[in-house]
C-alpha cells in the first residue's frame, strides 16, 4: 500500500510515521524490514529497489521516503534544474516509476512524508490515485489555541487557557516549537495545571515577547509603560541587567534591520539574517520603521555608557540605573 502523509503540522506528520515504525513488525527484525530513503541524493532505481523488495522474516516491509515530493513543487523544480540536478529531480523518470508503482507488492507499505504541498505537485498529482492520503495542516488564526490544547492532553497535562494564549500569542503557528514547550511545561509542573505564570517563567519566547513589549513602549515614547513592563520583569526573578541586556540587543537587531532594509532587502532575507520566528521579525521591522539611523545609533551608545558604568560601579542601584535608562531612552 502506498501513503502520503504530508502537511504544515510535522509533529503529526511525525509522529503517525513513528507509529507505523513501531507496528512494522518484530522489533528484531525492523532493520532489515524498515528502510528510510532521504530524498536529497535519492534516485527512482534506488526507491524501486527498495520499494520491490521482498520483507525478510516479516509479513511486511517499511519504506519511507522523506521529501522527495517537495522536490517537485513548481517553483523549486525549475531551480533545481538550474542547479546541476536535472538527472535527479527530471519528473519523467520519477513519473515513469509512479506507474510501475501499481504492481508494488501487497508486502509493502511505501511512505512518502513531506512538509507543505501544493495541488500542482506533479508526482503528488500522479500518485493520488494510488494512495491513502494523510494530510496534517495546522489551523490558522486563533484555532491554533485548540492545537496547543489538544497537544497537552495528548501529553496528559492540564492547562489553563490564559497559558494557552501566551504560548500561542508568542510561539505562534511553529508546531515542533510548540510541542517541545508543552513537554518541558508537563515535566516542570509535574501533574500539576500549567498556568500563565509559568509560562512566563519557563517559556523563552513569551520573555523575549515581554522585552519586545518594552522596547515597543521605550520607542513609542511610553515612559511609564516601558518601567512599569520592566519591573515586571525584574519582580518574575530576572535582574536588571538582563532587561538592559535584552534591550540592547533588540536595539542591535533594529540596526541590521535597518541597514538592510536601506539596501533594499526583501523581508525573508532579513527574517534569514536576524534569526527570529516570523512573529519577532514583524515586530523588528514594525519598530524599525518609526526610528531613525540617528536615533537608533543615539540608543545604542547610551545602552553601552550604562553597560560601563555598571560594571565599574558596584555600588549603583541597578534598578533605578535600568529605570533611567528607560527614561532617557524613550525621550529620546
Amino acid at each position: 500500500m502506498i501513503y502520503l502523509i504530508h502537511g504544515e503540522d510535522d509533529v503529526s506528520v511525525e509522529e503517525t510515521v513513528a507509529a507505523m515504525k513501531a507496528d512494522a513488525g518484530p522489533a528484531e527484525l525492523r532493520d532489515v524490514n524498515v528502510t528510510v530513503l532521504e530524498a536529497n541524493s535519492l534516485t527512482p532505481e534506488e526507491l524501486a529497489a527498495a520499494a520491490f523488495t521482498i520483507p525478510f522474516m516479516a509479513d511486511r516491509r517499511l519504506v519511507i521516503v522523506r521529501g522527495l515530493l517537495s522536490r517537485f513543487e513548481r517553483g523549486r523544480y525549475s531551480r533545481s534544474n538550474s542547479n546541476g540536478n536535472s538527472q535527479r529531480n527530471a519528473v519523467g523518470p520519477w513519473i515513469e516509476l509512479a506507474g510501475q508503482l501499481d504492481g508494488l507488492p501487497p508486502t509493502t507499505d511505501l511512505v512518502f512524508t513531506d512538509g507543505l504541498l501544493t495541488g500542482n505537485n506533479t508526482l503528488l498529482t500522479k500518485l493520488k490515485p494510488l494512495s491513502k492520503e494523510k494530510v496534517f495542516a495546522l489551523p490558522r488564526g486563533n484555532e491554533i489555541g485548540s492545537w496547543i490544547s489538544q497537544r497537552a492532553a495528548k501529553h496528559g497535562m492540564d492547562i489553563e487557557p490564559r497559558a494557552v494564549a501566551a504560548l500561542a500569542d508568542s510561539v505562534g503557528r511553529q508546531p515542533r516549537i510548540l510541542d517541545a514547550e508543552l513537554r518541558k511545561l508537563a515535566l516542570y509542573r509535574d501533574g500539576q495545571p500549567v498556568r500563565q505564570q509559568d509560562v512566563e517563567r519557563m517559556v523563552a519566547y513569551v520573555r523575549e515577547a515581554s522585552i519586545f513589549q518594552a522596547v515597543d513602549a521605550v520607542v513609542e515614547g511610553r515612559t511609564g509603560d516601558a518601567i512599569r513592563m520592566a519591573r515586571q520583569i525584574t519582580d518574575a526573578g530576572q535582574p536588571a541587567s538582563y532587561v538592559i541586556t535584552m534591550i540592547a540587543r533588540q536595539v542591535r537587531l533594529l540596526l541590521l534591520a535597518k541597514d538592510m532594509r536601506t539596501r533594499q532587502a526583501p523581508s525573508n532575507e532579513i527574517g534569514q539574517r536576524l534569526r527570529l520566528p516570523s512573529f519577532a521579525v514583524t515586530r523588528t521591522l514594525r519598530q524599525e520603521s518609526r526610528l531613525s539611523f540617528e536615533r537608533l545609533k543615539h540608543m545604542h551608545h547610551k545602552l553601552v555608557d550604562t553597560d560601563l558604568a555598571m560594571k565599574s560601579m558596584s555600588s549603583m542601584d541597578d534598578q533605578l540605573t535600568l529605570e533611567l535608562l528607560i527614561a532617557e531612552l524613550s525621550l529620546g
